[in-house]
């Protein structure tokens, strides 16, 4: 028994150095390879948004796979102003879409989108950025500016003028709740925080639409805010051209100049304004300022045409083609359109 006792003790041992070799080994591999199933730290993938549609051709050139998925929505709003403030354009988007699938009722992040696809040159999936950011949050005022920028430029007037007009109320509350305050007719003059385009883009809007006084209001309000922007002052410019009052236009135009003298539409205007004066000579230099001498000869020339001045706009085309004969195509053509046209007062004059 006790022969037995022993051989089942020295069997017990045996099993007892293989269980400690064994559980040294898994020591020591433990220090190399933490000795269990758990793989290495590795960044988490990119993980495609749930927002494909706001997503442009494209907008994945730029994402690789270092380009590890966020934990948490904070995280992936902090990742696309890194990726907006560094240029990247495409990985902030991507950043802000990706947000979205932490928090889908975040109207600021809708914003951001949109505004990203805006400067993308993207209006469609902009635009329906900026309708999911109202349908949260109606009321968000730059949402209801880029809008009605945007509508501007697709000369969709009455969408624009609802956003715009939109964009003005909300600002003009935000204004009436400061301390001070600067009134100017029936509006509080914008500030720094102020939409200062959607003033802009509103008073054009009012001259398209005939109502210059009311665009001049709007000009004038947002000068009070850059005084010195070129921009503005040839648009107010513009608008008195528009109605003939050319003097005033005029002296806008050259205040304008006076601001930048290089501002190329500020010089277009005001040859216009001397075309309409009859001062060809200085309508033909104010477009030289912005074109070459066979460019400003043809536009002069097609002005003049306009206004039924086929002799002198005859004229102007036939220097122009003189000075540039085998590129001046658009002269060419212009020159022909004057000549039918003297052609048909003959016959109507019963020559």
């Amino acid at each position: 028994m006790a022969n037995k006792w022993i051989l089942s003790n020295v069997g017990l041992k045996a099993s007892l150095i293989v269980l400690v070799r064994a559980w040294m080994m898994c020591s020591l591999l433990s220090v190399l390879s933490a000795c269990s199933s758990t793989p290495e730290e590795t960044l988490a993938p990119v993980k495609a948004p749930e927002r494909q549609d706001l997503l442009d051709v494209g907008a994945l050139s730029s994402i690789s796979a270092d380009f590890s998925a966020p934990a948490t929505e904070e995280e992936a709003l902090q990742k696309a102003h890194n990726e907006e403030q560094s240029g990247n354009l495409e990985k902030a988007l991507y950043a802000y879409i990706q947000a979205l699938d932490f928090n889908a009722k975040n109207a600021e992040t809708f914003y951001q989108i949109g505004r990203i696809h805006t400067m993308r040159g993207n209006p469609d999936i902009a635009f329906k950025a900026y309708n999911e950011a109202l349908a949260i949050d109606p009321d968000f005022m730059m949402v209801h500016a880029d809008l009605g920028v945007i509508s501007m430029d697709k000369r969709q007037y009455r969408d624009a003028r609802l956003h715009l007009e939109k964009a003005i109320e909300l600002d003009q509350l935000r204004l009436a709740e400061l301390e001070m305050q600067q009134i100017m007719g029936r509006f509080i003059v914008p500030n720094r925080e102020s939409p200062a385009r959607v003033y802009n883009a509103i008073a054009i809007l009012e001259d398209v639409e005939n109502n210059h006084q009311r665009a001049r209001e709007y000009f004038r309000l947002i000068l009070e805010l850059q005084p010195h922007s070129a921009v503005l002052i040839t648009n107010l410019g513009y608008s008195y051209y528009l109605t003939g009052e050319l003097t005033m236009a005029e002296k806008y135009l050259r205040q304008a100049l006076r601001e930048d003298s290089r501002f190329d539409r500020a010089w277009t205007n005001l040859g216009l304004v001397y075309v309409r004066k009859g001062f060809y000579k200085r309508a033909l230099s104010a477009f030289e300022q912005t074109m070459s001498p066979a460019d400003a000869l043809n536009d002069l020339g097609y002005f003049l045409m306009l206004e039924g001045k086929y002799e002198k706009a005859i004229a102007l085309f036939e220097r122009a083609i003189d000075m540039s004969p085998s590129y001046f195509e658009q002269a060419q053509k212009n020159l022909r359109r004057a000549n039918a046209e003297i052609s048909d007062e003959f016959q109507h004059a019963g020559f």
